[in-house]
């Protein structure tokens, strides 16, 4: 079926066939081994943020295709994220495939690779990519910004078909690599200390890490370079990913509380709050319309909210919630000129790093804790874990320091009474450079500096 935008699709195909693969950074996500092409083949399904290397990624796979002896012919891409492609529509799909063995029939027998770039975009995609499972001698590669993309949360009629897998930002040791530090696989596994001079070239990339963050294409910026675009990678989000999505009326309220979030990282944020406060500004906007405005903040990955540890199924409506920026260089890219938070910058990327390790983890499973005891009120900054699950419990705070003792004992009393009170045997404090253990009533409380902690 030939659509409205054949032209275009024609274009594309042959800008792709002409320019070839681009050479990549090597992403640690794993794919898996590659299917070789077939009816019924799970799809591979790749889910973040926009910018965070997902196009990369794919290209990452199609060089480890040609590697295994398939021909740059048995590729098809599709970048479906093109404004000539407007109003999206359904019939595209079919033409990208048809055009596509038009120009080499020979893989429509033979079995070819399909990697659909922001599938979402495009009405219907989930029955099309089902007919393409069933029907077509293919491995298929697809990308999304959405979390809805998620298996558990795919339409009913792909469901069973898939294997998602989120991609965030560049990790601290992607970072590391990116820019040519060499680190010995000891230090990286925990087999081998660090020498004085690894411990200095790591503590000072730490340290870019939480001002630049893992955006690839911000990387050797100016400061003010990248600001600019973190930005309007943020902001073009919320115009197509939320605001044309879902119809939203009030554009401005949006960008607004999309500041507001960011800017809040790792700290509690108020939806009540910021609703008077924008009234008092005459920015009309209901407490409801700013909830799902969050809500659709996260579901396309610039940030996430962590709610206190509980063991009920039901979610508590009452309980506040921390957010969180997808990277510590968006954070820092909507706080205040004059704020330098380095709290605030290193907890976001120990949130980032717990929730890049723990892919498409059930909801709970990353959370604060606030709780008393002894008639004293703790807070812990993560419990790690899930509890319906019996699975072990993890503890970790951040401090930035811990030469002030007052700071010392408020953070280590609060992973004492949790660790009795929920039973933890693993707690930790990442710091920006100390190390050592403290000897408890408990158990052992780990300090570890954030350089070695975010290698994991």
């Amino acid at each position: 079926m030939i659509s409205q935008f054949h032209s275009v699709v024609v274009d594309k195909l042959a800008e792709f066939y002409d320019q070839g693969i681009p050479d990549v950074f090597k992403r640690d996500i794993s794919l898996g081994e590659v299917q070789k092409p077939a009816r019924s083949n799970l799809v591979q399904v790749v889910v973040g943020v926009r910018r965070c290397g997902k196009t990369y990624r794919l290209y990452q796979e199609m060089h480890r295709i040609l590697e295994l002896g398939y021909d740059f012919e048995s590729i098809l891409y599709f970048n479906f994220d093109d404004e000539r492609l407007k109003p999206y529509d359904s019939s595209v799909l079919n033409d990208v495939v048809e055009t596509y063995y038009s120009m080499h029939p020979a893989s429509k027998t033979n079995g070819a690779f399909f990697f659909f770039d922001e599938i979402q975009e495009i009405p219907d995609w989930g029955a099309f990519m089902r007919r393409m499972v069933d029907t077509q001698v293919a491995t298929i590669y697809v990308t999304g910004s959405s979390s809805k993309m998620l298996s558990l949360n795919l339409a009913t009629e792909f469901r069973g078909r898939a294997l998602s897998r989120e991609m965030f930002p560049m990790s601290f040791s992607e970072y590391v690599r990116f820019h040519g530090h060499q680190v010995a696989g000891g230090v990286l596994s925990g087999d081998k200390e660090a020498s004085s001079a690894e411990r200095a070239r790591l503590r000072k990339a730490c340290g870019s890490y939480l001002e630049g963050g893992g955006f690839i294409a911000a990387q050797n910026l100016s400061r003010a370079d990248a600001t600019q675009l973190l930005q309007e990678y943020a902001n073009r989000t919320v115009n197509y990913d939320i605001i044309e999505r879902y119809g939203i009326g009030n554009p401005l309220a949006a960008s607004l509380f999309l500041s507001r979030c960011m800017a809040t990282s790792a700290r509690e944020l108020s939806v009540n709050k910021v609703y008077n406060e924008f009234r008092s500004r005459g920015i009309s906007i209901g407490r409801e319309s700013l909830s799902r405005l969050l809500g659709y903040y996260e579901e396309a990955y610039l940030l996430f909210s962590v709610k206190n540890y509980s063991t009920a199924l039901a979610d508590n409506a009452r309980s506040a919630a921390k957010v969180y920026a997808a990277d510590p260089a968006l954070f820092a890219s909507f706080s205040p000129s004059s704020s330098v938070d380095s709290g605030q910058r290193l907890e976001t990327a120990v949130f980032d790093r717990l929730r890049r390790v723990s892919p498409s983890m059930r909801q709970g499973a990353i959370s604060r804790c606030l709780f008393e005891d002894g008639g004293k009120r703790h807070e812990i900054d993560f419990v790690v874990g899930d509890a319906l699950l019996l699975e072990p419990l993890h503890l970790i705070q951040v401090s930035v320091s811990l030469n002030d003792q007052k700071t010392k004992k408020r953070e280590v009393a609060a992973l004492v009474a949790g660790m009795r009170k929920l039973h933890a045997q693993d707690a930790v404090i990442v710091t920006s450079d100390e190390e050592g253990e403290i000897e408890t009533s408990e158990g052992v409380i780990k300090i570890a500096p954030a350089w070695k902690w975010l290698l994991g």
